[in-house]
């Protein structure tokens, strides 16, 4: 960063990512592990995971009309605030003995909905604080914010369930979501002063962020559907695949699965430090395109992986492809899209990414129940790297810089 100010404004705003996301990395393992000892199933594990994500589908959309047009910093606050009261419930049901599925289920849903509001509202606020030249560079390091939390997170519960309940990692979530609302409120932003709108101006809204995707900018809409394309088939093998693998599989414990979700930080933040410093050179189309490529044929190494061991090494090689999508994608978004319409298009991705991931965690529960889930690491990875090779093909983004 080139200015104090620059710097105050960072500061706070990547410690309260990295005190969220260690929180949601501990809540990932907890529910997906809690969910999969109760029942042993894979495909209720599967249906859990998929209504902790149904609502970024069901609302992405609409919350990216709020996030363009509500204050985007009150819209973080609000969704931190309910997402903390709802994770607390959690450890509340299991103290006194109410292990219901369905009950769980149903407030990951309502922990899901009101985070959706958070991720368009972030990335649209982003671009309001910084200057278009610090965009990569803040993003980067916000990135590896994130990272560093999906290091510390999964390492934190490996070693905290050997001492404490698996329910009580619910309640380190939920006070992380406070914690964070104490650094973002030290954010002002006096230039952020909009009015509610009606249903249909709100309709219109939406109908405008579509049009814009859909027509008037065809290649960040082709990043939009590659994404979408991507991530059914990658996000479900990461999320319920992988403890799905440790368990069945490896024959390993909630430690092992919780240290093998420690691995993909160390690639990340490896690759995001690349980036960071690779920074004006860079075509950030290009680096999109090869990281999904990599993503992909990555995740096809695990079918040959025989101990828990060789599945982290390569936890680690297949997480560098990772920043060089997410990184990207945001910088292009942040800097060809109109401000004012960048909530609406950060919730179609928020939508691809999460909503994707609900359809594909069941689709890959419901599929471990009849096939070895080694084979589905290689059908998926397969699948996900040729979505980068078609956004190779394509010109338009081949060329984004």
């Amino acid at each position: 960063m080139t200015t104090n100010s620059s710097v105050k404004r960072l500061v706070p705003l990547w410690s309260a990512q990295l005190i969220s996301s260690t929180g949601d990395a501990i809540y990932q393992i907890a529910l997906i592990w809690l969910v999969l000892d109760i029942t042993g199933s894979a495909t209720i594990t599967g249906l859990v995971a998929l209504s902790a994500h149904l609502p970024a589908m069901l609302f992405g959309l609409l919350a990216g009309v709020f996030a363009d047009r509500y204050h985007r910093l009150r819209l973080m606050l609000f969704s931190n605030i309910t997402q903390a009261a709802i994770v607390f419930t959690i450890p509340i049901l299991l103290g006194l003995g109410y292990e219901n599925i369905t009950m769980i289920g149903l407030l990951a849903f309502a922990r899901s909905a009101f985070g959706t509001l958070f991720p368009p509202a972030l990335n649209a606020f982003v671009p309001t604080i910084f200057s278009a030249s610090q965009l990569v560079r803040v993003n980067s390091l916000l990135a590896t914010s994130a990272q560093l939390a999906y290091f510390i997170g999964p390492a934190a519960a490996a070693v905290l369930l050997n001492f404490i309940s698996l329910q009580n990692l619910f309640t380190l979530d939920g006070i992380s979501f406070l914690l964070a609302m104490g650094l973002l409120m030290t954010l002002r932003t006096a230039s952020e002063k909009k009015k509610p709108a009606p249903v249909s101006q709100t309709l219109d809204d939406l109908k405008l962020g579509l049009d814009y995707v859909l027509r008037r900018q065809r290649t960040i809409g082709m990043i939009i559907a590659l994404t979408i394309i991507n991530n059914l088939f990658i996000m479900g093998p990461a999320i319920v695949g992988m403890p799905i693998l440790v368990k069945t599989t490896l024959n390993g414990c909630a430690s092992d699965y919780a240290a093998i979700e420690a691995c993909y930080a160390i690639g990340m933040l490896i690759s995001s430090f690349v980036i960071y410093r690779l920074d004006k050179r860079l075509h950030k189309g290009l680096t999109l395109m090869l990281g999904m490529i990599v993503d992909g044929l990555t995740f096809c190494l695990l079918f040959i992986a025989p101990s828990v061991p060789v599945v982290m090494v390569l936890i680690i090689i297949h997480a560098l492809g990772i920043p060089m999508i997410t990184i990207s994608r945001t910088a292009i978004i942040q800097h060809y899209v109109p401000n004012e319409l960048q909530g609406r298009v950060f919730s179609m991705v928020h939508l691809a990414v999460v909503g994707l991931t609900g359809i594909s965690s069941a689709l890959v529960g419901v599929a471990a129940d009849f096939i070895p889930m080694p084979t589905i690491f290689l059908i998926i990875g397969i699948g996900a790297a040729i979505c980068g090779v078609v956004g190779l093909l394509a010109r338009g983004i081949r060329t984004l810089s």
